[in-house]
C-alpha cells in the first residue's frame, strides 16, 4: 500500500489507486485497463450495483427527481399532456425520451408532438426519440416551470 490514495467514481463503482509519488501514480493508472475492470465488476456485481440517480436542474428539486434506473419521476405534473411530455423531455435533457418511455407513463407522445399547436416546442433523434426544440425549452421554463415551481424558488426569477 502506498503513501497516497487516489479515489476515482465511476459509472461502476469506486476505484482506489495507491500510490508514493505523481510517478507512481501515473504508473498505476497507466497499467489499469478500466475497459477490463469494468467488465469484470460488471460481471460479478452488475446487478446489485447501487447506482446513484442523476440530480435534477437546480431549483427544480421540487418538482421532479430521477429513479435509480435514470427514469424522470415527476413530483408535479403539468394540467394537460402536452405540458406533462414538455416537463418530461427538460428534465430527462439533454438524454432523448423514446415513444415507450411516454406509454409507460399512459401517454401517446405521438398524439402531440406533431399537432400544429404543438409541433414547434418537439423534435425527433435520428433513432425516433423525442427531445425539445429551443422553443420547446423556452415554453417549458416560461409557461409550465413557471406555474407548477413558486416564483421564490424557480431559477430564472432570483433577484439580487
Amino acid at each position: 500500500m502506498g503513501k497516497y490514495e487516489a479515489r476515482v467514481k465511476t459509472n461502476f463503482g469506486e476505484i482506489v489507486v495507491n500510490f508514493d509519488s505523481t510517478d507512481d501514480l501515473a504508473k498505476n493508472i497507466e497499467s489499469l485497463n478500466l475497459d477490463t475492470v469494468s467488465i469484470i465488476v460488471l460481471k460479478k456485481f452488475g446487478s446489485i450495483i447501487v447506482k446513484e440517480p442523476r440530480k435534477p436542474k437546480p431549483g427544480l428539486e421540487g418538482l421532479y427527481r430521477f429513479t435509480p434506473d435514470g427514469k424522470v419521476e415527476l413530483l408535479k405534473t403539468p394540467s394537460s399532456a402536452p405540458m406533462t411530455i414538455g416537463l418530461l423531455l427538460y428534465a430527462s435533457d439533454p438524454e432523448p425520451m423514446s415513444s415507450e418511455e411516454f406509454l409507460f407513463r399512459g401517454i401517446t407522445a405521438g398524439n402531440y408532438v406533431s399537432q400544429t399547436d404543438y409541433k414547434k416546442y418537439f423534435d425527433k433523434t435520428p433513432d425516433d426519440r423525442h427531445v425539445l426544440t429551443q422553443a420547446g425549452r423556452q415554453w417549458v421554463e416560461s409557461e409550465i416551470i413557471s406555474k407548477l415551481v413558486p416564483k421564490a424558488a424557480s431559477p430564472e426569477k432570483k433577484s439580487g
